[in-house]
């Protein structure tokens, strides 16, 4: 009998937030690199992760994940090229505990926290850029790359939403728009609101924050660069801002500002989402299909870029509305 084995890769939402999806797959036994990253023109470090995936024949899996040395690679070398100018340079081996990256507990061995690093200096990536990040030295004796462009700039419309929001009526929907780089496939859009708050006993108030999740996957295969428009209603608002902030007796709350929040990701991420998604539901087969674009291994490497539009303002019937509106009356907003 073949024996198989069972592994789940995390795939932390650098991209997203606290967001994270389970890659859960089942081949023939065989030592298989798992790599993901998301680059980005904006950070001022660059971190790959490269684990290993498999299970000796009669291992038990869950013991075998406790281990660090069973989940990651001792001596491989990590490189990332960039393809336009030809420059390659080889990442440094660090603990993401120590950069402020802390891996959550769970099944798998938090300490270390092994990624790779290289400073945003020395990479000197620009928009536009095709960069390949290149593994060598798995215990299989092969090597594992994939390639992504580096995205550039989102500029959000000061119109849709405007700056000064007067309405937010519940049966009539509202555009955001935004104009990303044409290489951006799939968006994540949020609002984050801001209020001060002091509760009962506390003689000053302090800043708080509650986000709105308009959707983590706005999907636009087609985009040329062109002006995109997505249309929420704002139901969910109010429904997203009592779900976050407590009902507590006797506190007050003075509404403080909104931003918006808008975050590209690559091709990349565009077609894992669309091929998770494609074999879900109740007539699902009970495989599901999953997307890799890493080459001799398998996990995702794209590029984001995130923007923030700040100082918007409810005003009028909209501050009405979250004083005493059906959701969020009891939350005491002055």
């Amino acid at each position: 009998m073949n024996k198989k084995h069972i592994f789940t890769l995390l795939l932390t939402s650098i991209l997203f937030g606290s967001c994270s999806t389970d890659f859960e797959l089942e081949a023939e036994w065989k030592d298989i690199p798992i790599v993901y990253s998301f680059l980005s023109v904006q950070d001022t470090a660059h971190y790959v992760r490269v684990e290993k995936a498999f299970l000796e024949p009669g291992g038990n899996a869950l013991e075998i994940a406790k281990v660090s040395d069973s989940i990651y690679y001792q001596n491989i070398s990590v490189e990332l090229v960039n393809l336009n100018t030809g420059k390659s340079l080889v990442m440094e081996r660090v603990d993401g505990n120590d950069e402020g990256y802390p891996k959550e507990d769970g099944i798998f061995a938090s300490s270390p926290n092994v990624l790779y690093k290289l400073s945003a200096e020395e990479t000197g990536l620009k928009e536009g850029d095709v960069v390949r990040v290149v593994i060598n030295g798995a215990d299989n004796g092969e090597s594992a790359s994939a390639e992504t462009r580096i995205l550039g700039e989102i500029e959000t419309s000061r119109f849709n939403p405007p700056e000064r929001i007067t309405r937010t009526r519940f049966n009539v929907p509202f555009n955001i728009s935004w104009t990303p780089d044409e290489f951006a496939k799939i968006f994540d859009v949020r609002f984050i609101f801001y209020y001060l708050e002091k509760l009962p006993g506390e003689t000053s108030f302090s800043r708080k924050s509650a986000t709105w999740v308009v959707n983590k996957s706005v999907s636009v295969p087609e985009n040329d660069g062109s002006l995109i428009a997505y249309e929420a209603g704002w139901e969910s608002f109010y429904q997203a801002l009592a779900t976050q902030i407590p009902q507590v007796d006797a506190a007050e709350r003075v509404f403080d500002g909104m931003d918006l929040q808008i975050t590209g990701a690559g091709e990349e991420l565009y077609q894992f989402v669309r091929v998770s998604r494609a074999n879900t539901g109740i007539t699902s087969a009970q495989s599901i299909p999953n997307y890799s674009n890493v080459e001799g291994g398998l996990g995702i490497v794209t590029s984001r870029y995130s923007t923030l539009r700040q100082g918007l303002v409810l005003a009028d019937e909209a501050l009405d509305s979250l004083q005493t509106g059906i959701y969020t009356r009891n939350l005491n907003f002055q």
